[in-house]
């Protein structure tokens, strides 16, 4: 009687607790996604006002400059960045930023400015600085300012010092007698900076400056004082625009993409799983939600390539959940308790989801550090979407499982889709088709490189360097009307390529046009087809340095990338599984590459990120199934080691074609709802189709074949 009052408040408890944790993630994602209008006075924003949004998804100007002087200092670097984000934004209203990019670039990124003649003429400026007096007229000129600092005085304020030459000395004398309890104001450009009040007659060139509202702002002065013009030259190697229109639209196609994505994988763990399904689903819904919530809580910048390396991460996320739930069914059916069953799975679980995901994190590393602009945005959330989809799986759907078994919702094997007296899965035979496998990738790699040597890659605008331009032409756009408007462009460049995408665009190629042709090339369309402004969708210009820079990177960042595994692989495991791994990922990079070189299709910057992403995945899948050989291995002592193999590649078969399916479900919807995400979109659909067959056909018989050649030198020794 005891213990039934005892179950009876435990399975209470249990109960309470999961309408709690449902109605806390239902609460959080309505938030999340919705927000709330007044709760006590104060308004929750939605994730689509508080994560900082980059300018694919809202439009505006991009431009790369590149110091043009091999000598040049940190400081001399962050002189000219505030140089340059007082030219583009001088009264602070914009929401611009001018970083750092590698160690001589430095980006300006403007939202919803749209004239790149302007900005460039804006950043292009030699830099005027000038105090003037109340009259209006010039006292002193950038060339009378010995130098200039920021400190804090002793009231615990910021101050600008401010030291004068010998003839700014002279002049700034007779200015501060004449205009005694007067204003003098400090220009850049025209702008003004600061308009201090002379408060006495300075006559030693020395005076100190106040009014800044912070120590950092008296420095961002105190530099644009004491430099003038720009410390260095600059020159353009890289500058894109991105049409409002396209900025307007790219965000809610992406949010389509997600939505469609994210409801496949919670439909088919629902009907695959079914009741640990749906513990899976809440814990998802609950990870979209922290990664998101991470986003905006550590400032990260969303790209439509950042878009994509988080729906990427949504279909990784599940694999966890997958790897555990076949764990559990394999426990079901050797004739364990659901309560073992589930605790057991977890555990058998836990170093296949460690060493999988670690291994695709140190991709991510390698990208970020190596990467710039969108690239290093989509590795970060990659990184951040990795870490925490080991968190929720390992202990939210942890959790929903145990209480889910407390109050009845899981009570039987069938709740698992395991049958009572089901039997074993007939052991497939991998091993003995080695040559039909390594045949099938052969001809495909063999085609391609012959065609890579005949005709190389098909090289994007990102590598080859030259200008692309989109204009949306509007609805009843056909070829006999493009056939029309290349006549047009052929008049600005005989050589320009020209192609119709999405129906309603022309897109433009060229290694000649300026950004003046380009103006009076699209006025030129403009005005035939009487097309509005915003018509012009997105025009970029890359230098040809930047994309032999693009192919330099991706070259090291492989081979870090690679290095980086093997060691990983040959410390957890043994160095004939890293050499397996690492034949596996050549050959899913030679696959991609055949693919390119076979269709000719173009290859841009995200082609780099995607390679990157399919290492890290490639290896994802492989080490499953390496982890599962490593653990059979003392369960099947004396078996021939093609057996273990076989074995452990059909133990593993339901996880491996699942996660493939789900990571599909999210980049596929990607690829067909947003087209401006495609060249990053398709090189990862061939890849982790790619991956996922390598892992299974190729990188297990390769272990194989070392394992026996080594048995047979010992043999022979």
């Amino acid at each position: 009687m005891r213990n039934s009052k005892v179950n009876k408040s435990k399975k209470t408890k249990s109960t309470t607790l999961f309408c709690l944790i449902v109605l806390v993630v239902a609460v959080l994602a309505y938030a999340g996604f919705f927000g709330f209008k007044n709760i006590a006075g104060y308004r929750v924003k939605p994730f689509s006002e508080t994560i900082n949004k980059g300018l694919d998804l809202q439009g505006g100007i991009s431009v790369l400059e590149e110091v043009q002087s091999e000598k040049f200092d940190n400081s001399t670097m962050e002189t000219t960045i505030e140089m340059l984000s007082m030219r583009v934004n001088p009264n602070g209203a914009k929401e611009t930023t001018v970083s750092k990019e590698g160690k001589n670039r430095i980006r300006i990124e403007i939202p919803g400015e749209y004239d790149s003649k302007k900005v460039l003429q804006s950043i292009g400026k030699t830099g005027k600085l000038e105090f003037k007096g109340p009259d209006n007229k010039v006292i002193l000129t950038g060339t009378d300012v010995k130098t200039a600092n920021s400190y804090m005085n002793e009231m615990g304020k910021p101050i600008i010092g401010l030291e004068l030459n010998a003839e700014g000395t002279k002049k700034f004398a007779e200015a501060t007698s004449k205009f005694l309890n007067q204003p003098i104001g400090i220009y850049m450009d025209g702008e003004e900076l600061t308009k201090p009040t002379v408060n006495s007659v300075i006559t030693n060139g020395k005076a100190i400056i106040e009014g800044s509202k912070s120590l950092e702002e008296a420095k961002r002065q105190a530099n644009i004082i004491k430099s003038g013009a720009l410390p260095v030259t600059l020159k353009a190697v890289e500058f894109k625009t991105v049409g409002a229109t396209l900025g307007q639209n790219a965000l809610p196609l992406s949010m389509k993409a997600g939505a469609i994505g994210i409801g496949l994988i919670l439909l088919f763990m629902l009907f695959y799983y079914r009741a640990p399904g749906l513990m899976a689903d809440i814990a998802l819904v609950f990870y979209v939600v922290i990664v998101l919530a991470t986003f905006s809580a550590a400032n990260v910048t969303l790209t439509l390539s950042g878009i994509a390396g988080f729906l990427l991460t949504v279909g990784m996320a599940v694999d966890a959940n997958v790897l555990i739930f076949e764990r559990i069914k394999e426990e079901l059916k050797i004739g364990k308790s659901i309560r073992n069953a589930v605790e057991t799975g977890f555990n058998r679980a836990l170093s296949s989801i460690l060493d999988s995901n670690i291994t695709t994190i140190i991709a991510g590393i390698v990208l970020y550090s190596l990467g710039s602009g969108s690239v290093k945005g989509f590795a970060l959330t990659l990184m951040i979407g990795i870490v925490l989809s080991i968190f929720t799986a390992l202990t939210v759907t942890k959790l929903l499982l145990k209480l889910g078994i407390e109050i009845g919702l899981i009570n039987s094997t069938s709740h698992f889709g395991v049958k009572k007296k089901e039997t074993a899965n007939r052991v497939l035979s991998i091993i003995q088709k080695t040559k039909i496998w390594f045949s099938l990738s052969l001809i495909i790699i063999v085609i391609g490189m012959t065609l890579l040597g005949a005709k190389g890659l098909n090289y994007g605008i990102d590598f080859k360097g030259g200008n692309i331009v989109t204009i949306d032409m509007g609805k009843g756009f056909n070829q006999n009307i493009k056939e029309e408007v290349d006549k047009i462009i052929k008049k600005y460049d005989p050589n320009a390529t020209t192609n119709i995408a999405n129906e309603t665009q022309i897109d433009i190629k060229s290694n000649v046009l300026t950004n003046d042709t380009i103006n009076k090339m699209f006025n030129d369309v403009k005005q035939k087809y009487k097309l509005k402004d915003n018509a012009l969708v997105s025009q970029s210009n890359v230098g040809p340095a930047i994309g032999k820079e693009l192919k330099d990177k991706a070259l090291k960042a492989f081979g870090i990338a690679t290095i980086a595994m093997l060691i990983y692989i040959a410390m957890r495991f043994e160095l004939k599984f890293g050499i397996a791994a690492i034949v596996a990922l050549v050959h899913d990079i030679l696959i991609t590459l055949s693919v390119y070189a076979i269709f000719q299709i173009p290859l841009n910057s995200p082609f780099i990120a995607a390679i990157l992403t399919i290492l890290g995945y490639s290896i994802n899948d492989t080490i499953v199934i390496f982890d599962r050989i490593r653990e059979n291995k003392n369960k099947m002592r004396g078996k021939k080691i093609e057996e273990l193999a076989n074995e452990s590649i059909t133990q593993t078969m339901t996880r491996s074609i699942n996660t493939v399916l789900t990571t599909l479900f999210t980049i596929v919807a990607v690829y067909v709802f947003v087209p401006s995400v495609r060249d990053f979109a398709f090189p990862l659909i061939i890849g982790i189709v790619s991956g996922a067959y390598s892992s299974i056909f190729i990188a297990s018989p390769v272990w194989v074949m070392l394992k026996k050649r080594k048995s047979k030198n010992k043999a022979a020794a």
